[in-house]
């Protein structure tokens, strides 16, 4: 790999031992994959929003960065919190929370604490190279925006975010941008993360190109979730919707695809439970990626005059929170019985005791893949589980 003098003299030692091993960390990522140099990135988003027990190195390196005065060197932002006020027993697992907390953001990282950093404080443009880890906001960035990022993992981004620096390599460059997959859809009811579920057992690790449809922002946010977790996809892109797919031809750099499928409304409903395991769930989980005001006042409707008929949890990104609590709506849902948090659902519910394991309906398509024991249903289904879907 081509380093500049500059980045030379940070691995020579020159801003000390500690920087000298990020950057180090990045070369070695870099020569992996053949990265002939570092390039500038305009943010950096990090996963290790955690403290929790088998982290250990990924702390250490934290202190270290903290004791040695290190500052970000590029605006950056952090994954949702755990979950530690959600129950006693997560107090007790995550009880080392809040210092880890005060760790990060002495570096002078953003405390958003939210997986949906694009929707308000880390909002990349159109061509801006990145260095973020969290696969949705990944896939949302690349695919939605047209900004550029690998899918970088925990300890990786956070020598992204002090050095201001990524190797480059796969979705930084053109020729990796391009479609591999068509996938045509022959839907009469659209479920989005159900679709984007499936594309990604599909897909896994290709870039799916989808024919038109008018998915609305909330619906490429969650579609392309599920996707980056039941696949690994990185991109995707819509026919005359997304930046880089005007049409068919241009997605595709001008070539055929590999391989073309056709994702029917049958497929869409494989994914589902039936309305038995629905009904029968212990509680219900919404916000994986966390919820948008906008999504949670168009969800929150459904609840008012209402009582849920069984435990219903939102979750937030942070900000988004914060503006709910102030409407009129927010109380209704409280009445209803709905439980309104700020955390990563996966984290606090991973952690669930005395409930059982199949116990959670969602309808994320992310948290259904990750989370043990979840059962699938569409939002239409869930309100309805729930007791609140108007006849």
């Amino acid at each position: 790999m081509q380093l500049t003098a500059e980045q030379q003299a940070i691995l020579d030692g020159s801003e000390g031992d500690v920087m000298a091993r990020c950057m180090q960390t990045l070369v070695q990522y870099g020569s992996a994959f053949s990265a002939p140099r570092l390039v500038p990135i305009k943010s950096a988003h990090l996963t290790g929003s955690f403290k929790i027990f088998f982290y250990t190195a990924y702390y250490e390196i934290v202190r270290q960065l903290v004791d040695a005065r290190v500052t970000v060197k590029v605006p950056t932002t952090l994954n949702p919190r755990p979950g530690y006020d959600y129950k006693l027993h997560n107090r007790l697992i995550f009880k080392s929370q809040k210092w880890h907390e005060a760790q990060l953001e002495a570096l002078g990282i953003t405390p958003n604490y939210s997986c949906v950093c694009y929707r308000d404080v880390n909002v990349p443009e159109y061509g801006d190279v990145l260095g973020w880890a969290e696969s949705s906001a990944i896939i949302f960035a690349n695919s939605v925006i047209g900004a550029r990022s690998n899918r970088n993992s925990i300890m990786v981004d956070i020598c992204q975010a002090v050095t201001g620096l990524t190797p480059e390599f796969g979705y930084l460059l053109d020729e990796n941008r391009k479609g591999q997959l068509l996938v045509k859809l022959d839907i009469d009811e659209m479920d989005a993360p159900a679709l984007g579920f499936l594309i990604g057992r599909i897909a896994v690790d290709r870039n799916p190109i989808l024919t038109h449809y008018p998915f609305t922002w909330s619906e490429l946010k969650n579609m392309g979730a599920a996707m980056a977790s039941s696949g690994g996809v990185t991109m995707f892109g819509v026919e005359g919707l997304t930046p880089e797919a005007p049409d068919l031809d241009t997605a595709f750099g001008g070539g055929e695809p590999e391989e073309v499928v056709t994702i029917t409304q049958d497929d869409l409903e494989s994914i589902r439970a039936d309305k038995r395991e629905q009904h029968d769930s212990a509680m219900i989980a919404i916000g994986c990626p966390q919820m948008t005001l906008e999504e949670t006042v168009e969800i929150s409707k459904h609840f008012v005059g209402k009582k849920i008929a069984k435990p219903v949890s939102f979750h937030l990104m942070p900000e988004a929170a914060m503006a709910f609590s102030k409407l009129p709506l927010y109380q209704e849902v409280l009445n209803a019985g709905v439980e309104v948090y700020r955390h990563c659902p996966l984290a606090g519910l991973s952690l669930r005791i005395g409930i059982g394991k199949k116990d959670v309906l969602t309808p994320s398509g992310k948290l259904y893949y990750y989370l043990e024991g979840t059962r699938y249903g569409s939002l239409e289904q869930v309100l309805d589980a729930a007791g609140v879907l108007d006849s």
